[in-house]
């Protein structure tokens, strides 16, 4: 597919990125001060949110953020990989924001209609696409308990991604600074699903073992 480009020859998706940026930094000089302040202090955010890397799913649209609130970890498929599977990118994230950060809120977040879920379930080319096909492999145990559960058809990608999210919650706790955090009482670990139709979230209760809608808990 051939970018299309402007009149000057320049591509069309990086003049919207050029004037999007034109309108960050009015904005920039209108916050100047919050600006600056972000630079000149160290990052102290809220929580930890590893998300799915789609692009329909923004993190700080959803909850409403300012620069400086989110340490934010996105993938395809909003992946926790086990400790030892030798993935040092989210661990290395995972341990900086609890260890240097102080970060003691950390929220897996799913969405509907995941494609990263569903691909697993679609032909990955071998060669071109062999990252993309070991990533997916972080999915399978979800879809191996919905297939064993024999859920209907039409309700199978949603609860895959359901139980995928619940997967990573547990990856999580493989790590030793989450689970000594969690075990101290000085991190709590969360899982979310994002429906993009009514732009809603609903959280994973553990102890009911259950889904409910995130503001069902206050």
């Amino acid at each position: 597919m051939t970018s299309q480009k402007d009149a000057n020859g320049i591509d069309l998706d990086i003049r919207d990125a050029m004037e999007g940026h034109e309108r960050f930094r009015q904005q920039f000089e209108r916050d100047r001060y919050f600006y600056q302040n972000l630079a000149n202090r160290k990052q102290k955010p809220r929580l930890l949110w590893i998300g799915c890397a789609d692009s329909r799913v923004v993190p700080a649209t959803i909850t409403s953020s300012d620069p400086g609130e989110l340490f934010e970890i996105r993938n395809i498929a909003n992946v926790v990989p086990p400790s030892d599977a030798a993935d040092d990118t989210i661990g290395a994230a995972i341990e900086y924001g609890v260890g240097h950060l102080g970060i003691d809120d950390i929220v897996v977040c799913g969405h509907t209609g995941c494609g990263g879920v569903a691909a697993l379930l679609e032909e990955v080319v071998p060669g071109r696409e062999a990252h993309l096909g070991r990533w997916l492999e972080f999915t399978r145990p979800a879809h191996q308990l919905i297939e064993a559960a024999r859920v209907p058809a039409e309700e199978r990608l949603t609860a895959t991604i359901k139980a995928h999210v619940q997967f990573q919650l547990d990856n999580l706790m493989t790590y030793d600074i989450v689970r000594e955090a969690v075990e101290a009482g000085t991190l709590n670990i969360h899982g979310w699903i994002y429906d993009m139709q009514d732009g809603s979230l609903s959280a994973y209760d553990a102890g009911a073992g259950g889904w409910r809608g995130l503001l069902d808990e206050f």
